[in-house]
């Protein structure tokens, strides 16, 4: 009766064990999707270090460039986006101000919904083509 009862728990933890590893790959999601979301995760940090650069620039007293191109002769920032290898979008306004813009696979909530990591409000997007709109002479959350 002992060995039945032990074969019977070891049944029910192994079909345990299987439905939490269902779920898991479940939420996880084909693996296609999740190169896209990276993807998206990288489009938003080569966004973030172009900022940051414009904003080094600002407080070296340099005006920001006409063009990104201009950035990557004096920095190591990648200005292509990860996928198409299209330069992303700038677009100089008035003053210090410009605006960034890249299209997403997915949007912010498909990050989220993996990741466990806060993300900065900011730096939400949809899906699409989005554009920050930023400015040189401003601390953006990073």
């Amino acid at each position: 009766m002992a060995k039945r009862r032990d074969a019977m728990t070891a049944g029910m933890a192994l079909v345990a064990v299987l439905v939490v590893l269902a779920l898991g790959f479940h939420r996880l999601g084909p693996r296609g999707y999740q190169r896209t979301i990276k993807a998206d995760e990288r489009r938003v940090e080569d966004l973030r270090s172009i900022a940051q650069e414009m904003r080094i620039q600002n407080l070296r007293q340099m005006p920001i460039p006409a063009s990104v191109a201009k950035l990557r002769q004096s920095t190591g920032t990648n200005l292509n986006d990860p996928v198409t290898n299209a330069p992303y979008e700038y677009h100089p306004m008035f003053g210090t101000a410009y605006e960034l813009c890249a299209t997403f696979a997915t949007g912010s909530g498909a990050q989220d919904r993996w990741d466990m990591q806060p993300r900065w409000d900011f730096w939400n997007h949809p899906k699409g083509r989005y554009c920050y709109r930023l400015d040189a002479s401003k601390v953006t959350e990073y």
